[in-house]
Formats: C-alpha cells, sequence, structure tokens
C-alpha cells in the first residue's frame, strides 16, 4: 500500500481503472447494477428532447398570434407544464434513488477490490455490497449532498443568466462577472469533491450526514487540488455530454440513438466516478496519516529535547 501515497491526479484515474482489471467480476457487477439507473435516464432524456422539440415546434409557446384561441393556448401550456412536472418528479425520485443504489454497489465492491481481499464471484459482489451495506447513513448523507450540491448548482445558473444581462452594456463589469462566475464555479467543484468522498465515507465508515462530511472535510485538507481536477474532469464528461446532445439537430431516430449513446456514457461516467474517489479516500487517509505521524514524531522529538 505504499504506493498509495502521493499519488497525482491521474496516477489516482489510472489505479482506479486497475481496479476494475483486477477482478473479472466488476464490470459485468457495474454493467447490471448500471442497466435501472440507465433506462429511467434514457427515458427521462428523451422525454426532456420531446420537451424541447414540441416548444420549439409551437407557435402557439413561440409567439401567440394576436387572434389565437386563448382556450387552445391554455391547453397547450397545462400539458406542457404536465410533462415538465413529470420529468422533474423522475429525476428526483427515481433516478435519485438508482444513483444510490449504482454509487453504495460500487463503491462497497472496488473498496474490497482495492483492499486486495480474495476474489468473489459477480453473485457474491452484489449480495455483499446490498446486504452487508447499513443504508440509513449512505440515504442521509446523499440526501444532503443532493440539496447542498443542486442549491448551490441554481445560485451558480441563475448568475450566469443574470449576471450578463445586468452589465452587459459595460464590458469591464461583464469581465468582472464573468470573473465572479469561474471562481465560484471552480468553488463549487472543490465542495463537490468534499461532498462526493462524504458518500463514500458514509458507505465504508459507520458515519452518516454531517458527521460523514466532517470527516470528508477533515481528510480532504491537503489535496483538495486533486479533489477539483477529479470534479473538474467530471464535470466536463457529464455536462459536456448533455450539452452536447441538447445542441445536435437531426432527425427523431437521430436523437434517439444520440439519447442511448450519450446515457450509456453518462452511467459509465458515474461508475468510473465512485470508483476513482475511493481511490481518492485511500489516498488522502495516507496523508492525514503520514501528516499525524510526523506531528507526533516532532512532539516526539520536542520531549526528547527537553529530557535531555
Amino acid at each position: 500500500m505504499e504506493r498509495m501515497r502521493f499519488l497525482g491526479t491521474f496516477g489516482i484515474i489510472r489505479e482506479a481503472v486497475r481496479i476494475g482489471i483486477r477482478n473479472p467480476s466488476f464490470i459485468p457487477l457495474a454493467t447490471i447494477v448500471s442497466l435501472p439507473l440507465f433506462c429511467i435516464t434514457l427515458l427521462h432524456e428523451l422525454l426532456l428532447q420531446h420537451i424541447l422539440m414540441e416548444a420549439s415546434l409551437s407557435p402557439q409557446l413561440r409567439k401567440p398570434p394576436p387572434n389565437s384561441n386563448s382556450l387552445a393556448v391554455t391547453r397547450l401550456t397545462h400539458m406542457m407544464s404536465g410533462r415538465v412536472l413529470l420529468l422533474a418528479l423522475l429525476y428526483l425520485i427515481p433516478i435519485q434513488f438508482l444513483n444510490l443504489l449504482t454509487a453504495v454497489t460500487t463503491v462497497y465492491s472496488a473498496s474490497a477490490i482495492h483492499a486486495g481481499a480474495r476474489p468473489l464471484g459477480l453473485q457474491d459482489m452484489l449480495h455483499n455490497s446490498i446486504a452487508k451495506t447499513r443504508w440509513k447513513g449512505p440515504l442521509v448523507t446523499y440526501v444532503y449532498t443532493f440539496l447542498l450540491s443542486n442549491i448551490s448548482s441554481m445560485v451558480i445558473v441563475f448568475f450566469i443568466l443574470l449576471g450578463p444581462l445586468l452589465v452587459s452594456r459595460n464590458v469591464l463589469l461583464l469581465l468582472v462577472s464573468m470573473m465572479g462566475v469561474m471562481i465560484a464555479l471552480g468553488i463549487w467543484l472543490v465542495l463537490s469533491a468534499w461532498w462526493n468522498m462524504g458518500v463514500v465515507i458514509s458507505i465504508l465508515e459507520d458515519k452518516g450526514g454531517l458527521e460523514a462530511l466532517s470527516t470528508s472535510q477533515y481528510l480532504s485538507k491537503g489535496n483538495r487540488l486533486r479533489g477539483f481536477a477529479l470534479m473538474l474532469l467530471n464535470f466536463i464528461w457529464l455536462y459536456g455530454l448533455s450539452w452536447s446532445t441538447l445542441h445536435v439537430r437531426g432527425s427523431f431516430s437521430g436523437r434517439i440513438v444520440l439519447a442511448f449513446v450519450n446515457t450509456g456514457l453518462v452511467c459509465v461516467g458515474k461508475v468510473i466516478k465512485w470508483v476513482v474517489f475511493i481511490v481518492y479516500y485511500h489516498d488522502c487517509k495516507w496523508r492525514c496519516r503520514e501528516k499525524v505521524d510526523m506531528e507526533e514524531g516532532r512532539e516526539d522529538e520536542i520531549l526528547c529535547k527537553n529530557f535531555s
């Protein structure tokens, strides 16, 4: 385990890839666990694409004509609001539950492989990751993380959309606003690394909620730059895929194929993220342990000098 010390960003990613290679059962396990998440996320993506397509093609929603039937516009708006509500419910309930299930199974299995446990079969890994996990701690921590992440990201998106509009006539203020948004995004990525490792801690240790997040904050001291880099790569992967899907024009069948591929890559990215944070968690623990040992060594040296 000495090689686990002083890992760089790409060293952490390389070690995460090795975890998937060490046990042949891990990749089938991740595929099986991610399949429900893939199906629900694909349904969410197709519904989102359908709503955006209807909104772009509907003249009543773009610019209602002056002599249009107000009842028809009201019905169309009501239908669209119902679909938007369904979209939100899909994201809030089944997708988040399946995200948690994927996180628990991936973290538990990857951690066992990383610790050098004897190779287990697919059935044993799936059973152990579900049956031996205390779900209360991970559930509470995941809810905290979900709320903190989404509320803070909505604030950033609000300033991204509103800031340039308020200062668009002043180039200097526009640059200051953009710099502020970039700094806020960087802080959000650092905090996201802290929150994600808190979820890992809640799965592997008997901690949950604020205790897990507090432990994550303590362990990540001195190693937050790597956490920022890992979350930046994850941000580019996930949001880059979503952005490309929303801005691609083509036939309906082409959009379905693109949504299928995009959703698969997103699910793969989520599994890789949790495996990466397993390695990051152990790297932070090694660094923290070494720091404590060095401090204790200095204290012993001072005591020896005082008594000599």
